[in-house]
């Protein structure tokens, strides 16, 4: 938003001046964050600026302006940005949802942003017509669009771009009276390259794959396992891809009765290309920023620790696991004579200890449905706790010893399964 017009406070442009906005509400009361075209005479008022612990994004603004006689306004809404996530039914509770410190929000094109937005008002929607659509920008926008482009590669993001689009429709209020309203906005967006974090857990995960097969190649011999070793076999594992964040950079709303219409829009134009932020919203959202930023490194810092010793650990029991598979036969048979002997219950409980003794893992109960069905996770035998973080349900801890270990308030101990039916406890 620092792209305008020239002007400063109080400078004429047209009808109107170039001057500072006051919030009026809020954490930044009698502050001006903001400053923009007015038209002469209109109305302006300042949204309390929103702030989110949003990595991206932590602060944005909305302004309003209304005509003397308050029938047109003019809307602008600041920049709000997003993390794509892939519209599928498994992800659909976590939709506009804050996660790993950025909301997580399906990407949406211009289009369907300038649609959405004409359609909120129910009783303008049932009639409205549309006018025109553009999809060509305009000088100011494109050179916006190349802005924030070249912000992102600046910032190590990869094949930016950006969409431009605006809608003008007309319908009829309730009395009858017509009205006419556009809604303008650009999106950009870039792709986030892959994470160290991200790159340690996909090595782990092929790690743990190999181990896997070799554990199926020994048991591959003795008929009688053979369900247990197409039960070991895994699709290959994808590599982690960059993330698509994406960006609102502007939504502008015009809404004016018909005959007014053409005049208003110019006041559109004008509060676009001059509105910009001032100092202190920038040194406010430039703290944010940095706070969120330190508070990420430092999770990242104990994620990657917690990886590299579960990793070693795992790799260190590699000589356990071949003692099972060798204890595997005579304990098969002892389980096998039970499970004849026992109910449907015990059927399921002592299939459960076979297969997880085989593969050298313990099941425990998750605290979150997002697991699936059993709601179960596994971990090696050489762990005797393991706890799962309440705030993040992906992130899990491990300790050995009699006593728990202490992770801190968000980490919760889950309960050994101890082969029983994968029934929430």
């Amino acid at each position: 938003m620092n792209n305008s017009i020239p002007g400063s406070d109080g400078v004429q442009i047209g009808q109107g001046t170039v001057s500072e906005i006051q919030t009026s509400i809020g954490l930044y009361a009698g502050h001006a964050l903001v400053e923009s075209y007015i038209p002469e005479g209109w109305k302006v008022t300042t949204n309390a600026p929103e702030r989110e612990a949003n990595l991206l994004c932590p602060l944005t603004v909305q302004v309003m302006y209304r005509s003397p006689e308050e029938d047109a306004s003019i809307i602008f809404t600041g920049t709000r940005a997003f993390k794509h996530l892939d519209p599928t039914p498994q992800n659909a509770q976590w939709q506009g949802q804050m996660q790993d410190r950025v909301i997580r929000l399906s990407f949406q094109s211009a289009q369907m942003i300038c649609g959405s937005v004409l359609q909120q008002n129910q009783s303008e929607a049932e009639n409205l017509q549309i006018l025109s659509e553009e999809n060509e920008p305009d000088a100011w926008a494109i050179s916006l669009g190349q802005k924030r482009a070249a912000e992102s590669i600046n910032a190590g993001m990869l094949e930016p771009g950006s969409e431009w689009y605006k809608i003008t429709a007309s319908f009829a209020d309730r009395n009858g009276q017509h009205w006419c309203k556009q809604v303008e906005t650009l999106v950009t967006y870039a792709y986030q390259p892959v994470s160290q974090t991200e790159q340690m857990l996909y090595q782990m995960a092929l790690q743990s794959q190999a181990r896997k097969m070799n554990l199926a190649s020994s048991l591959a011999a003795n008929g009688r396992f053979a369900g247990l070793v197409a039960g070991l076999a895994e699709p290959q594992i994808p590599a982690p891809q960059p993330k698509l964040l994406w960006t609102v950079q502007y939504i502008l709303e015009t809404c004016a009765p018909e005959a007014q219409f053409p005049d208003v829009v110019k006041n559109h134009d004008r509060i676009r290309e001059s509105i910009k932020v001032l100092p202190l919203f920038e040194q406010e959202r430039d703290r944010l920023w940095k706070l969120l930023f330190q508070q990420q490194q430092q999770d990242d810092a104990i994620v990657n620790q917690a990886l590299s010793q579960m990793n070693q650990q795992q790799m260190a029991s590699w000589d356990r696991k071949q003692q099972i598979i060798q204890n595997t036969s005579n304990y098969e048979n002892a389980v096998m004579h039970q499970m004849f002997q026992s109910n449907a219950e015990t059927n399921q409980k002592v299939s459960n200890l076979q297969s997880e003794a085989i593969r050298g893992v313990n099941s425990f109960y998750t605290n979150s449905f997002g697991y699936g069905v059993p709601p179960v996770v596994e971990a090696d035998i050489g762990w005797d706790h393991v706890y799962q973080n309440m705030q993040f349900p992906d992130q899990f801890a491990t300790s050995t010893g009699a006593a728990p270990a202490d992770f801190g308030v968000d980490f919760e101990e889950l309960k050994k399964t101890d082969g029983a039916p994968y029934l929430r406890p």
